[in-house]
């Protein structure tokens, strides 16, 4: 219910970048937040469409006059890597951030920490506004669409734009396990075609109970309630059909008071995948 008093819509700022570990090694990284009176809260991803990828809710306070940002992570939302919660390395940084705007640059230093506050690897985080990254992205595609001397093949190929949406979509690809974290006692699954309905087909099962069975997935979602315990749920995903336009391409959608997930199948006819739901 909104109040009679006026209502500001906040802003979501959000920067890309890498991690650089002190092992010289790089890891992409995303962050997203918003800012009300100093105090920030967000998510961070790690390894964006990689084999670690791991989205972890961050807090922290922003300084306008100090020019200074500072966050840590505090949980994991979902990973694909097989780490448990308590192997995870949480960031905890403080950097130099001039404004809050879609033109400044975010730098500084973190230190890791276990979930019990032991110290692990250290290193330093370089990111750019994912607006800037977005425009120049779009410059870059422009200058090579217009080119005569690239093949429209090449040009399909090398496009800045749609491999930065690749980034920031997850996809559910063969053989991956994903493990989704909540705190509540029911979650929502929802199933629903991703744009053109081509035929797509899944099963699904949760243990050993049958969800879906073969079933063609439209542009209608359809929902189900799944009930956690001390257990973990393991949901099995099986593309039984890729329809006619590529692959088996299914958006499911995990939700829980908290938080949404979205996950894309990217599987081929007879591929498997899994989503194990673990209770906080």
């Amino acid at each position: 219910m909104l109040s009679s008093s006026a209502v500001t819509a906040q802003k979501t700022h959000e920067y890309i970048g890498v991690i650089t570990l002190t092992d010289s090694s790089f890891i992409s990284y995303k962050l997203s937040f918003e800012e009300t009176n100093g105090f920030i809260k967000g998510y961070s991803v790690t390894d964006l469409s990689g084999p670690h990828e791991t989205k972890s809710m961050i807090t922290g306070t922003y300084d306008d006059k100090e020019k200074q940002l500072k966050f840590r992570e505090s949980g994991i939302v979902y990973t694909k890597s097989p780490i448990t919660q308590n192997d995870f390395c949480y960031i905890h940084f403080e950097g130099r951030l001039a404004k809050l705007n879609d033109r400044r640059k975010l730098s500084g230093t973190f230190v890791g920490k276990f979930d019990d506050g032991v110290s692990c690897i250290d290193g330093e985080i370089e990111m750019k506004s994912l607006v800037k990254v977005e425009k120049k992205a779009r410059r870059l595609d422009n200058t090579v669409d217009k080119s005569i001397l690239v093949s429209q093949e090449k040009k399909d190929a090398v496009n800045l734009v749609r491999t930065l949406d690749s980034l920031n979509t997850n996809f559910l690809n063969a053989n991956e396990r994903l493990q989704v974290f909540s705190r509540d006692d029911v979650v929502t699954l929802t199933v629903v075609d991703v744009g053109q309905e081509d035929g797509d087909k899944i099963t699904i099962y949760a243990d050993d109970k049958v969800l879906l069975r073969d079933a063609a997935i439209g542009l209608k979602p359809q929902s189900f309630k799944i009930k956690l315990s001390s257990q973990p749920v393991e949901l099995r995903v099986e593309a039984t059909s890729a329809g006619t336009i590529g692959a088996n391409t299914i958006q499911l959608n995990l939700t829980d008071s908290i938080n949404q997930i979205e996950a894309i199948t990217n599987m081929k006819k007879g591929e498997k995948a899994t989503l194990l739901l673990i209770k906080q």
